[in-house]
């Protein structure tokens, strides 16, 4: 996890510094024991440690095939990793009711609406995916298919990077916020 960044993630133009951010330490041990689930250690770690936010670098090269997610390469921005609230909206359908991948739980997304999901079904614990996000119904055509990202969060955090334009820089720092910014360490 050497020379990654954090910060936390900005509510339109207010400033949100490390002190407005909720402890989830409470809500993540009720998940689990009304769940009957372990979250996987790196991602719980993340989660109790900054309750999500904006790491840097923040690009990533998705495995969905370019003819269902186009663009000219597969490379996008990861905008943001998810709070536990925002995630716990998500898992309970909140959001995108029976449209959600089934025990994957929505950790944060793209800018152009590719969700990260963390695997916590048995064959797959642990494992990020990455998800086309779709307002249909699960399983209808469009919105029945997944695709294995990383083998854990950990890696899926290891496998950010920037390229030699600095794009990845570019769109995650803020002036204004560089006193926010801390060393990712989970």
């Amino acid at each position: 996890m050497d020379n990654k960044l954090i910060r936390p993630s900005q509510q339109g133009s207010q400033r949100v510094t490390w002190d407005d951010v909720p402890n989830p330490a409470a809500d993540v041990a009720a998940f689990e024991r009304e769940n009957n689930i372990k979250l996987p250690d790196g991602y719980r770690r993340f989660m109790l440690a900054y309750n999500g936010g904006r790491v840097y670098p923040c690009m990533f090269t998705y495995t969905v095939p370019l003819e269902i997610y186009p663009s000219t390469e597969p490379v996008t921005f990861l905008d943001p990793l998810y709070d536990w609230a925002y995630a716990m909206q998500l898992w309970n359908g909140d959001i995108y009711l029976g449209s959600n991948p089934p025990n994957m739980l929505i950790i944060g997304s793209d800018p152009g609406g590719l969700q990260v999901l963390l695997s916590l079904r048995k064959d797959s614990y642990g494992k990020v995916f990455t998800w086309v996000q779709s307002q249909d119904s699960r399983g209808v055509e469009g919105n029945d298919m997944i695709y294995l990202q990383a083998n854990s969060f950990r890696d899926f955090i290891a496998s950010l990077f920037d390229n030699a334009n600095r794009d990845a820089y570019s769109y995650w720092h803020r002036p204004g916020l560089a006193d926010l910014e801390r060393k990712l360490d989970i």
